[in-house]
């Protein structure tokens, strides 16, 4: 009886249906499952493009605050916090396992357990024909420039990375440039 009243409780309010739909989603193999997926999540985003394709395994959390432009390819396995606010730019391409995270726990106050203290939030922006490389973690704050290449396993900080940035390590720092041909 327990675990029914625990299901009703969280079907009805739409944020728990919602999680129930998207978990089932996330699963869906092939073709079916990224037009299933591409369906749900340009009607749950705050505003998409045309051409978004969100490979399987993917988990978005507040949907409802991300604005994506056209073409965008989430990759096997991202994992997005957008409670802060997400904005990805047009032709953005993440590789498998990435994650990015626009809250963080406020942690000032030493004398109060850091899960009592709340959360800080910061919207994260990630401009025009962006690859972020396989495992990137992309913290709270960050904001990508256009044309920019993350490397496999790296941290973004909370700044301002310029377009054209060639970005690898942990934290990332630049190691080269995009150069017009």
């Amino acid at each position: 009886m327990e675990m029914l009243k625990r299901i009703y409780w969280d079907l009805k309010f739409k944020h728990g249906r919602n999680q129930f739909v998207e978990h089932f989603l996330r699963s869906l193999p092939l073709s079916f499952g990224m037009y299933m997926r591409e369906q749900w999540y340009s009607k749950h985003f705050k505003s998409c493009g045309i051409n978004l394709h969100v490979l399987p395994g993917t988990y978005i959390l507040h949907p409802e605050r991300v604005e994506c432009g056209d073409n965008v390819f989430l990759g096997i396995n991202n994992y997005i916090q957008a409670a802060g606010g997400l904005v990805l730019g047009s032709d953005v391409m993440f590789g498998p396992y990435v994650k990015i995270w626009t809250q963080n726990h406020i942690f000032e106050d030493y004398d109060t357990p850091v899960w009592k203290q709340g959360y800080e939030y910061k919207p994260v922006v990630i401009g025009n024909d962006v690859w972020l490389g396989a495992n990137v973690f992309v913290m709270p704050g960050a904001i990508i420039g256009n044309n920019c290449i993350i490397s496999a396993n790296s941290v973004i900080a909370a700044k301002n990375y310029p377009d054209g940035c060639i970005m690898a390590g942990y934290p990332a720092r630049k190691i080269g440039e995009r150069n017009k041909i």
